[in-house]
């Protein structure tokens, strides 16, 4: 088969001349998997200009035409959140983000106040949108600089309900969707019409629509220049989202080969079922414990389908995405007591509320020049007590049966663990007051996730019943490379020397002081990285349910002293490249 470096220095080239002939085209892999169909070419949208003006007398009427074009979209978007109640969190809290900015009242009063001006409702809603995101543009935080997607997206959608322009979904069914980029509502519909595919010319790893592909296990490619310029419609395609290879016009050897492919990737996954049963450990017996990341309550049900031994992170951020606001005492311990009693008597791991940044932050009335590095996570919470004590009341009453953990996120300073501990100690006394039963030895832990949690590893282990490495920020603070920025993607990288070293750090202060560590971090369900971390010490991995069976068969065949020796080899290199050579070589 054609290997990845074949193309690795060429955009895209052809075996012949034309568009007839077969070629090929390299991009992003988003979300792994192979698709074979036909193209459904999505033409850019054409140029909009945004200074046209209408007549006095026509004024109240584009208001009113604005307001129906506002009731439209509310209703297509609550169409969409009723049908993906059946889909991951992930597409739930997304596409309810942009239902909050449809319905961004400033926003919407301004779009109004430009319609008095004398423009029409199109170039009031483009010089609004327009307008909102050069401050996003402008801003110095990489992640809110992406977040111009987002305006653009919800832009688009007003533009084309406004000019009764809708989709006809039902024509991509079978097919591979092509297109510069994709609103994450439309990419719902076209999920559920049969698009077997995506290729985009724009996009993030970290964007929405990447995060959706990956939910709904649909292979997509990001970054391909001039794709819908290169290929036309209904082309024969063939798309990796293990390697981003794209071939248009295959041979039919080609298409044998990858027809093969994907069949050797159901035999795979019927024969991973048959593994859900067995114990997690290398051929020389070292035990490893394999946890799934959880986001909802229905959630548990596929973590134990597919063997979980227990919750290694809990993202409670999901609860104020769901409902816009910060639940109280009350609605938070109804959701945890579910989830602990769901899992019972495997163990929970409920992280604290991880505010700011990249996460949740819809309705926090705080504005910062650079959030990645400002108030979140623990910071967050010692800065809004109240609600640091609700959850963490709501956690202990949702502890009594013992399976519960506390987790809090984002610790770069001791003061700020004993500050959290001293919290919990109040929270169980005002309890106990109460007569409420909990468990008042439950396990408290913190996320590693900065170098200055690492380098004091060791003071804080005596501190902490376990740690949980958080690995994509640790390699975003180690390397100093946001994760969501395209520009600097060839930076982030997990598996750096630097990033392994703080991770092997980390393990060797854990275990000396005698408590558990684990990654809950991307890097955990990395295929390259599993006989790396066995390596390294790791004995707890949590990760999607969906890679929980798959991590399970890379580890059964690892040989633990082996991996030890190679782990050590692999941190006296001086580059990822080198480190991901050897470990490719190993795993062939």
């Amino acid at each position: 088969m054609l290997s990845e470096t074949t193309i690795s220095n060429k955009q895209y080239y052809s075996t012949g001349s034309g568009i007839n002939t077969q070629g090929f085209l390299k991009g992003i892999p988003s979300a792994v998997g192979i698709a074979i169909g036909k193209s459904f070419i999505i033409e850019p949208e054409p140029y909009i200009s945004g200074n046209t003006f209408i007549e006095a007398d026509k004024i109240q009427s584009e208001i009113e035409r604005f307001a129906k074009a506002l009731k439209h979209l509310n209703t297509e978007f609550d169409e969409v959140i009723s049908h993906s109640k059946t889909l991951p969190q992930s597409a739930q809290t997304i596409i309810e983000t942009y239902l909050y900015l449809i319905n961004d009242e400033f926003i919407n009063e301004n779009i109004r106040e430009r319609i008095k001006t004398g423009l029409d409702t199109e170039s009031a809603v483009i010089n609004e949108y327009d307008y909102q995101g050069s401050f996003l543009r402008n801003s110095k935080d990489d992640l809110l600089r992406e977040r111009v997607n987002d305006l653009e997206n919800v832009k688009r959608r007003f533009i084309s309900t406004l000019r009764h322009e809708n989709p006809e979904y039902h024509l991509a069914s079978g097919k591979i969707l092509v297109a510069q980029n994709i609103s994450p509502t439309d990419l719902v519909k076209y999920k559920e019409v049969g698009v077997i595919g995506i290729i985009t010319e724009m996009g993030g790893i970290a964007s929405h629509v990447s995060i959706l592909a990956r939910s709904f296990e649909m292979p997509a490619i990001i970054g391909v220049k001039d794709a819908t310029k290169v290929l036309t419609d209904g082309l024969d395609l063939i798309i990796d989202g293990f390697t981003g290879l794209i071939i248009y016009n295959p041979d039919n050897l080609l298409s044998r080969r990858y027809e093969q492919r994907i069949s050797e990737i159901e035999e795979h996954k019927t024969i991973l079922g048959k593994l859900v049963k067995v114990k997690t450990e290398t051929s020389d017996k070292r035990r490893i414990h394999l946890l799934s990341n959880i986001d909802r309550l229905e959630d548990v049900k596929n973590a134990l389908i597919a063997g979980a031994e227990g919750v290694g992170l809990v993202r409670t951020e999901s609860l104020l995405s769901n409902s816009g606001k910060i639940p109280d005492e009350d609605s938070q311990y109804s959701w945890y007591n579910e989830l602990a009693e769901r899992m019972y008597p495997n163990i929970v791991t409920i992280r604290c509320f991880d505010i700011g940044s990249d996460k949740y932050s819809a309705g926090i009335p705080l504005v910062e020049n650079n959030p990645s590095l400002g108030l979140r996570g623990v910071r967050f919470l010692l800065y809004s007590r109240d609600i640091f004590k609700s959850q963490i009341k709501a956690i202990l009453r949702a502890s009594v049966n013992k399976n519960v953990r506390i987790m809090i996120p984002m610790i770069s300073d001791l003061s700020e663990l004993l500050t959290s501990k001293s919290l919990i100690a109040d929270c169980m006394l005002e309890l106990d007051k109460s007569g409420i039963k909990y468990d008042s030895k439950i396990p408290v832990g913190i996320m590693i996730e900065t170098p200055s949690a690492v380098l004091t590893s060791d003071i804080l282990a005596v501190e902490c019943d376990f740690f949980s490495i958080g690995t994509n920020d640790l390699t975003q603070y180690t390397l100093a490379a946001d994760r969501t920025n395209d520009l600097v993607t060839d930076i982030y990288d997990s598996f750096h020397p630097s990033v392994l070293k703080m991770i092997k750090i980390t393990i060797e202060n854990a275990t000396k002081a005698g408590i558990v560590v684990g990654i809950c971090g991307e890097l955990a369900g990395h295929s390259g990285a599993t006989r790396l971390l066995m390596g390294l010490g790791i004995t707890e991995l949590s990760v999607p349910s969906s890679m929980l069976l798959e991590l399970k068969n890379r580890i059964l065949k690892i040989n633990f002293e082996e991996a030890v020796q190679m782990t050590e080899k692999l941190l006296t290199l001086n580059s990822s490249h080198d480190i991901l050579k050897i470990l490719e070589s190993e795993s062939n």
